[in-house]
This record gives C-alpha cells, sequence and structure tokens, in this order.
C-alpha cells in the first residue's frame, strides 16, 4: 500500500525551524483581521488562526491536538496571548462552531471541499495521468497538483490513493482489452503455445523469446539474427499496439518479470494483452540489438585496420627513412654547381637502387600515407561480410530525409550479395556516378581508382564500395538521417514531433511553463542575444586562459599542468592513508542504502505490495552485484545467506532501468551536498575518467564502460 511519505501529500514537520516559523507561521494583518471579524473569544481566534495557517502549508483541515507544540506557541504569540489554553482548543475540534468557521475560512481562503461532481473529476484527473503513470504515487502527486490549481481542499490521503488505484486498474483493463479482442483466434492460440513447455524440455518458446545477446562470436551473431527473424514473423502476425510510450514500458516489464506458468495464470485478456506487447517490444528492442550490432562490427572492423596500419607504418620505418635520405641526396645533387646534364648525372650517381623499384616503393608508401587505414578493411571484411549483410536485411533502413540516395546504396550493395567479382559495372546496379558524390576523397580513390576508371569507365570496386556504404549506413544510424521502421531507438525522429495542430494549441503553454519566448522573431533574437552575451563574455577572458590558444584560427588546448606535490603534502597524503581503516564496499552499500532509504525506489513490476520479507538486504545484494559487475552466480559466492536464484529473482520481478535511475539520482544529489564536489569546481557539473573496462563478457553488445561515467 502507498504511504504519506512516498507522495507529495503536505505533512506537518515535528519539529520546524525559527526561521519556518516566521515565514510560514506568522499571519498577516489581513488575515488577523479576518480572524477578528469571526469570533471574539482569544481562544477560538487562536484556533481559527492556527487552521488558517495550517490550512496554508497543508491544504487541508487537521486537528488541532496534532499540532507540534512550538506551531501553537508561535501563533499564540502573535496574538499577544502568554498561556495558551490546550482544553480549550481540545474541545473546539469536538464544537459545532468549528463547522461555521472552517466554512468562513474556506471563503476567505477561496478554496473548496471536494463535492461529489469533484471526485468525479478528480477521477477523470487520476485516469489521465494513469495513461502515462504506473506508479500510484506518481499518479498521486498529479492529482496533488490539479487540486491545488483548482483551489480545492485536499481530501483524505486515503482518498487519494483507492482513486489512484482505480484509476490505474481501470486504464490497464481498457487496454488489456482492447489489444486482446484484436487478436485472431489463430494468434491467441499460438500464444497459448508459447506457454507449453514440450515433453523432454526444460524451457517453453516463451523463455526463449527472452533471449539476450552473447559473447560476440560469429557462431552466436548468426544464432541471434535467427532469433530476430523469428521475432519478426511472430510480431508481424500481431495488431498495432496503440499506448502511451510509458505505460508500454511498464506492459513491458511486467511480461518480462513473468515466466510462462505466472503468464498462464492470468485472466485471458491480461494474459494475451502482455504477451502480445512484449512480443512486439521485443523485436523492437531486437532491432536495435541489430543495429548496435551492426555499428559495433564496422567499428570494430575500422579500429582493427587502423591498428593495422599503425603496424605496418613502424615495421617499414626503416623504409621510409631509406626514402626520405634518398630524396635529401638528389636534392643536393641538384644543388651541385654546373649544367642541367651534369646534374642530372649526379642524380643518378646518387641512387641506390632501380628507378622502378624506387617508384614502386613510394606508390606503396603513399597508399598508406595520410592514416589511410582502408585497404587494410579488405583482409577481416571477408570474414563479417554475411553478418552485416544480415543485420541490413533485417534492419530494413529507410532514409529520414527526402533525399533517396542511400536507400538506393543500400539496394545496391543487399544486391552484390552473391557477387564475388572484384569490379562491377555501377550501372548495372542501377547506380550513376552522381549518386557517389557523398564519396569522401580517400574512399574515392578506392572505389573508383585511375586505372580502373581509365581502362573501364563506370566500373567501381566491389568491395570498397561496400565497405565505402556500409561505414556510410553506420554513420547515418547514429545520426539519425537512417532509421529503422519499427524500431525503438533507432525509429524515425519525425513521428516524435507534434502535429501542427497540437503545436498551435499548447504553445502558449509551454512557453509560460518553461519561459521560452513563443513568437519565432522573438525566440530568435532572445536566443542571438544570449549567445553573443556568452560568446562576449568568453572572449574577454579568453587573454587570461592559460590552457586555451588560437593556433592559425583553430582553438588549441594545452595538457593541464598537475599542482606540484609537496614534500609536507606527501607526509600527509601517506599518514591518512595509513591511519585510514580499510572499508568494505557491502559495508557503504549498507551505510548509504539505510541513511537514503534507497529500497523504497524497487517495488514489484508486476502487483502494488512487496513480496518479499527483507527487502533491505535484497536490495543491497542487488546493487552489490550490479556496482561489482558480477553475475547472480558470483554475487551468490560472495554473499551469505541468498541463492543464485534469489538474487536473480528480484532483479528480474523488482528492478526497471527506470529503478536504478532513480537510485543513482538521489545518491548523486545527497553526494553534491557535501563539501568534497566543491574542491573539483562549482557543482553543476560532473567528471569521468575515461578508463575502459570491460564489462558482461558473454555480451555480444556491450563491451566497455566509462568508470565512475
Amino acid at each position: 500500500m502507498t504511504t504519506l511519505h512516498e507522495t507529495a501529500y503536505p505533512r506537518l514537520k515535528p519539529d520546524p525551524t525559527a526561521k519556518e516559523l516566521k515565514d510560514i507561521y506568522t499571519p498577516t494583518a489581513v488575515e488577523l483581521q479576518c480572524v477578528r471579524n469571526i469570533a471574539t473569544g482569544p481562544a477560538t481566534r487562536l484556533a481559527l488562526l492556527l487552521h488558517l495557517k495550517l490550512f496554508q502549508r497543508l491544504g487541508y483541515f487537521t486537528t488541532l491536538i496534532e499540532v507540534p507544540e512550538r506551531i501553537v506557541q508561535h501563533v499564540a504569540q502573535t496574538l499577544g496571548m502568554r498561556r495558551v489554553p490546550a482544553d480549550r482548543l481540545a474541545s473546539y475540534d469536538a464544537s459545532g462552531a468549528k463547522h461555521v468557521h472552517l466554512a468562513q475560512l474556506r471563503a476567505f481562503l477561496n478554496v473548496c471541499p471536494l463535492d461529489a461532481a469533484g471526485r468525479d473529476w478528480l477521477g477523470t484527473v487520476a485516469e489521465t495521468a494513469a495513461q502515462t503513470k504506473h506508479i500510484v504515487p506518481d499518479i498521486v502527486n498529479v492529482m496533488l497538483e490539479e487540486l491545488v490549481h483548482h483551489r480545492f481542499e485536499l481530501p483524505a490521503f486515503s482518498t487519494l490513493g483507492r482513486t489512484a488505484i482505480a484509476a490505474r486498474e481501470h486504464v490497464h483493463e481498457a487496454h488489456y482489452r482492447q489489444i486482446a479482442d484484436a487478436l485472431s483466434p489463430t494468434m491467441r492460440t499460438l500464444i497459448d503455445n508459447l506457454l507449453l513447455t514440450p515433453p523432454g524440455s526444460h524451457h517453453n518458446d516463451w523463455h526463449r523469446l527472452k533471449r539476450e545477446p552473447k559473447r560476440p562470436t560469429n557462431k552466436e551473431v548468426r544464432h541471434y539474427l535467427r532469433h530476430i527473424q523469428r521475432l519478426r514473423i511472430l510480431a508481424e502476425q500481431l495488431p498495432p499496439i496503440d499506448v502511451s510510450v510509458p505505460k508500454l514500458k511498464q506492459f513491458r516489464a511486467m511480461a518480462r518479470a513473468l515466466d510462462a506458468a505466472e503468464l498462464a495464470e492470468l485472466v485471458p485478456i491480461k494474459r494475451y494483452a502482455l504477451a502480445a506487447i512484449f512480443i512486439r517490444s521485443h523485436y523492437r528492442k531486437t532491432l536495435d540489438d541489430a543495429a548496435d550490432l551492426f555499428i559495433r562490427l564496422i567499428q570494430n572492423l575500422e579500429n582493427t585496420a587502423q591498428q593495422k596500419l599503425i603496424a605496418y607504418q613502424l615495421e617499414h620505418s626503416k623504409r621510409a627513412d631509406a626514402l626520405i635520405g634518398q630524396l635529401r641526396e638528389i636534392l643536393q645533387a641538384y644543388q651541385v654547381e654546373g649544367t642541367d646534364t651534369e646534374r642530372v648525372g649526379t642524380i643518378a650517381g646518387v641512387l641506390v637502387a632501380d628507378i622502378a623499384l624506387l617508384t614502386a616503393e613510394c606508390d606503396e608508401h603513399m597508399a598508406y600515407a595520410g592514416r589511410n587505414y582502408l585497404p587494410f578493411l579488405l583482409a577481416p571484411y571477408g570474414t563479417l561480410r554475411p553478418l552485416l549483410f544480415n543485420c541490413l536485411e533485417i534492419m530494413g533502413l529507410r532514409a529520414a530525409s527526402q533525399d533517396p540516395s542511400m536507400e538506393r546504396m543500400i539496394g545496391a550493395v543487399l544486391a552484390l550479395r552473391s557477387q564475388r567479382r572484384e569490379t562491377i559495372d555501377a550501372a548495372s546496379l542501377g547506380v550513376a556516378t552522381t549518386d557517389l558524390t557523398w564519396l569522401s576523397s580517400a574512399w574515392r580513390k578506392h572505389v573508383m581508382p585511375k586505372a580502373l576508371a581509365a581502362a573501364s569507365p563506370g566500373w567501381i570496386h566491389r568491395k570498397y564500395f561496400e565497405l565505402a556504404v556500409l561505414a556510410q549506413i553506420k554513420d547515418e544510424l547514429k545520426s539519425g538521417d537512417l532509421y529503422i521502421p519499427h524500431g525503438e531507438r533507432y525509429d524515425d525522429y519525425r513521428e516524435q514531433l507534434v502535429d501542427e495542430a497540437t503545436l498551435a494549441q499548447e504553445l502558449d503553454a509551454y512557453g509560460e511553463v518553461s519561459g521560452v519566448a513563443t513568437d519565432a522573431a522573438d525566440f530568435v533574437q532572445g536566443l542571438r542575444t544570449e549567445l553573443t552575451t556568452l560568446a562576449d563574455a568568453v572572449d574577454a577572458r579568453f587573454s587570461d586562459n592559460l590552457h586555451a590558444s588560437m593556433v592559425d584560427g583553430r582553438l588549441v588546448l594545452k595538457r593541464l599542468q598537475g599542482a606540484q606535490v609537496t614534500q609536507a603534502i606527501a607526509t600527509v597524503d601517506s599518514a591518512i592513508t595509513d591511519r585510514l581503516p580499510p572499508t568494505s564496499i557491502v559495508d557503504v552499500l549498507v551505510d548509504a542504502t539505510r541513511w537514503l532509504d534507497l529500497h523504497v525506489h524497487f517495488r514489484p513490476i508486476v502487483g502494488t505490495d512487496a513480496r518479499v520479507d527483507d527487502l533491505l538486504r535484497r536490495v543491497i545484494t542487488t546493487l552489490f552485484c550490479y556496482g561489482c559487475n558480477l553475475g547472480p552466480t558470483q554475487t551468490a559466492r560472495s554473499v551469505k545467506g541468498f541463492s543464485r536464484r534469489q538474487i536473480s529473482w528480484l532483479n528480474l520481478k523488482y528492478v526497471t532501468d527506470e529503478t536504478l535511475d532513480k537510485a543513482i539520482v538521489q545518491v548523486i544529489n545527497m553526494y553534491n551536498k557535501f563539501e568534497l564536489p566543491g574542491y573539483w569546481g562549482s557543482g553543476k557539473s560532473a567528471s569521468a575518467d575515461g578508463t575502459k573496462w570491460s564489462v558482461y563478457e558473454q555480451n555480444l553488445l556491450s563491451e566497455y564502460h566509462i568508470r565512475y561515467g
């Protein structure tokens, strides 16, 4: 059940500070006059003034017996009362005059209690919030905001909780029914079959659907791409699902947290809806995985080629030195006094080898000059080519602009899948030379070499053409110029833009909330003014910047020189290090989790009430598992009292990306309140040391993370 402290529902502090008493509970002259007009007796006036100030703080009327003594004493002093009649205050709460007086206070405050019509309106507000929010406290907070905005007296917290739960269940039921009704009988039967475990097997198809990428071997990549193709067959049989993105993520997490037996126990409409949502959502995720895999393969290909180029240059550095020495001797021979014939003779005398051999060595050296690693792409490309083509076919890329040239390039590359010839006629692929204007000069030299262009105009080098297109696809996927239909992170960004009608309807409200000018001319002028002011400020202090300078019109940053460590500092540092006791990372996690109550962020993905007894210890174990990059089996060996299944169960049933993000935000915000971040800077930015650490050895997509990043 949702508790009060999990929401923004106002409550009194048991021990307010002197500043809070002065700022919040000191009445104004108008408020004092209002109380005098309503009541005559000192005790009644005190009770009324307390209710008035407490309502301004809480948004609802409370009983005076619950008010901290410091607040009562402070308000009494503003009325000139030395002694507070506690018995009179207690009897006032039970008197009939209280209801009359509170009605007058509501009129003064311009608020009204929640009647039947108001409760219906509040239910509508809760249902609207439940369309995008799943956690009950989040729905309650939206209701609180709307109640305050429309000047309603806040109802009891239990009323808000019940309304939020009812609204959420109503929204979920509507979504489940809409999705389940759209499923054909064949698809329902197929979903039921996914939950059945074949005789002699330990896993069912529902378990196999949740397959994640593993170690990035060629065999694993092929298997995972086949898994995506099977998912596509299932997803294409399902109807479109019209659910808001936040709610869709929650439904997907719910379905992922359920095994086949748990899913089969649900009512049919919920079972079919969650299964359909998971299949389509997981297919979208696997399409993104295919894009990540494609990008990773191309980047690894480029990194390997660059490393081979460096190794090649180091290996042939002696030859480069010899060629430079030969050039120097030729230049010296050219400077000999005499006729041109004598100079040529002198030059011929200093040549250390045959001219044809020297020319060949120069050509080979120039082929890899200017960090030209492209020739080294060919050797490893042969092994990865089938995998890259499979990724390309699965993604079904489309251009996010009106320029379809890259779509034609993708079609041309896929048409070359069965080709083995070194060169190919571009016209046979429907590619004209004007379609290749996007090629850089480095790629152009290899795709359309001069010798090939002279011998066979219009012909191109097949492998270099494929590599150039694949590298361009990688760049345009990352920039958003290409998108994956039905993808998630790589989908068409234009679909996230609002339409003209919505823009016209909500633009003014957006400008009011954000403080941004909504008129185009004013917005541009304001932005230009801000940028100009900032540029002038940077320019004014640039001359004092010891770490940056302008060289040939370009900004050059110098390496930061570390402060010299004196002997005294080294001695103090050594003494501190010797005296600091060793700290267990588990102890740190225990303390931080208890101080910040991090475990309250971890809720059951399916259901509302906690289903574990010792949630705090389980959460600490899970955080230890994440923080040390351990799996459940390794964690179970390190932490006594929990089995591998218990650790993996909590991660599956309670942990989502959003949950971890909330916990991280809370830790960072609390850490930023300490003095230490102030020694690094203003506290408004963070830094990472950039060290790469290998993660998830068995994962196909993740290779590194930045420590502390």
